[in-house]
């Protein structure tokens, strides 16, 4: 089965299987993004040695679960490690042998899947190993290391951050992103599933573009028939998947879920400050969850430079745990529902509907640019909300050009043309008045839409400079 995209990740772990050192990747992402399926895909045949961290193992056990992927490759010790410095030394003996495999160019490559798992409780892993490779990766040319991980915060605080003897050590990075409209698309093309683009959309809009979602979908069935099977009936499949997540990738503490559970009532997003009060948790510990959300790609945070002491701004953008917190979660699972439930009723679907096209939106940010011809120019994106309780407004999405043009973007997930009546020309043209008033902006404003099937009419669009359209976020 062939790889979907992934082209620049490729080109780069291939790049460094030619190079004339030895390196060390770190390949991280969320979980079920394809970082294993990424790495086994494009070596093959060609590692010298792997191992997997045991989740939830203790020192004793990881070592076991080494010894054997030691003896598999050639190791004749029959006394598991007492050490991870012992482990190492014998895996240096492992990759020092002629018949150790090598790959095209001579590379001996070594795969740590699920990496921060071999990292327990007042283990010596991550020593011995950084000592191993300051000995051994500095003073060889051949060796290809690649280590990867879920837990994406830990990843960055304890190798790529790391002050220690893993300091400026890792010689390539891939955090590998969920796929693009487009990807997605391909994928479904080369799996037979033959659904529109606004089916692929709202897919997207539930699973949030992840491969191994995407495996489990029954291409002979129609898209709610998988979101049933998949999420909402009993046993169902990936019902209780968000809480795997967060403990895969995070601690396991209440915190993260308490924070996610409130953004997700707050969909344009929170200051920080009174998320923290809201949540009545202690400082510290609020932030360093906040931390951690943001580097796992979880929640945006953003600085409203508009409003007074330009606070930071936080905003859940996962789409599947969107989607969980919406419909799944404790606080918010009905029994007897099923997903065709939700859509015949407006309000509860619809809401999750148009914030979840608002995200896809963030994602494909590139796409619109594009769209809009300014590829090539910088500019500073964020949704804005009004400090004024009455009259005020809400903008889902500002693009603040360096050319001097702000183009206020209106984001709506319709089935049919949306249609630009009087009244809604007047409440975009309010927009940009409160926007302009509050912001004291000398930038010129344009109205931007972006809409799923386009506008219908054109009694009141002379207002709207652009319209970009579904088929513009697949480019």
């Amino acid at each position: 089965m062939k790889i979907i995209g992934r082209k620049d990740e490729i080109r780069e772990l291939e790049r460094c299987e030619k190079s004339k050192k030895s390196e060390l990747i770190c390949v991280y992402g969320r979980r079920r993004v394809g970082k294993t399926y990424l790495v086994e895909q494009t070596f093959a045949n060609y590692f010298a040695f792997r191992a997997t961290g045991v989740e939830g193992g203790d020192t004793r056990t990881q070592l076991k679960s080494f010894h054997q992927r030691l003896l598999g490759a050639g190791d004749m010790s029959k006394q598991v490690p007492k050490n991870w410095f012992e482990a190492f030394s014998r895996l240096e003996q492992v990759l020092a042998v002629d018949e150790a495999v090598s790959s095209i160019h001579g590379k001996r490559i070594v795969f740590f899947d699920e990496f921060p798992w071999f990292v327990t409780a007042r283990s010596d892993f991550l020593m011995a190993f950084g000592e191993f490779w300051n000995r051994c990766g500095t003073a060889k040319g051949n060796y290809l290391f690649i280590i990867c991980g879920s837990a994406t915060s830990w990843i960055i605080k304890n190798v790529l951050e790391d002050t220690g003897s893993l300091y400026d050590r890792v010689t390539s990075q891939i955090f590998l992103k969920p796929f693009s409209l487009r990807e997605t698309e391909l994928y479904m093309a080369d799996r037979g599933f033959g659904w529109s683009r606004k089916q692929i959309l709202e897919c997207q809009m539930v699973f949030g573009g992840l491969p191994y979602f995407f495996d489990l979908l029954n291409s002979d069935e129609s898209l709610t028939w998988n979101i049933d099977t998949l999420l909402f009936r009993e046993h169902a499949l990936l019902r209780n998947e968000s809480k795997k997540l967060l403990e895969a990738t995070l601690k396991k503490s209440p915190v993260y879920d308490n924070i996610m559970e409130l953004l997700s009532h707050n969909l344009y997003g929170m200051h920080k400050n009174e998320c923290c009060k809201a949540l009545g948790i202690a400082q510290g510990t609020f932030s360093r969850a906040i931390d951690d959300l943001v580097k796992c790609g979880y929640i945006h945070e953003s600085t409203d430079y508009y409003v007074k002491g330009h606070p930071l701004r936080i905003q859940l953008i996962d789409p599947f745990l969107l989607f969980h917190y919406h419909f799944l979660s404790a606080a918010t699972t009905e029994k007897m529902k099923k997903f065709e439930d939700y859509k015949g009723e407006s309000g509860k679907y619809l809401n999750w509907r148009g914030h979840a096209f608002e995200i896809i939106c963030m994602y494909h940010f590139e796409q619109i640019k594009k769209a809009l011809g300014i590829s090539g120019v910088n500019t500073n994106e964020y949704s804005w909300i009004s400090e004024k309780k009455k009259s005020g407004a809400q903008i889902d999405l500002v693009i603040e050009r360096a050319d001097g043009i702000t183009n206020i973007c209106e984001e709506k997930y319709t089935d049919t043309p949306f249609s630009v009546s009087e009244e809604y020309e007047t409440k975009l043209l309010n927009k940009l008045e409160v926007f302009r008033e509050e912001t004291k902006t000398k930038n010129a404003l344009k109205i931007v839409m972006i809409c799923t099937n386009g506008i219908s009419g054109n009694a009141h669009i002379e207002h709207i400079s652009r319209v970009i359209e579904l088929d513009d976020l697949f480019e």
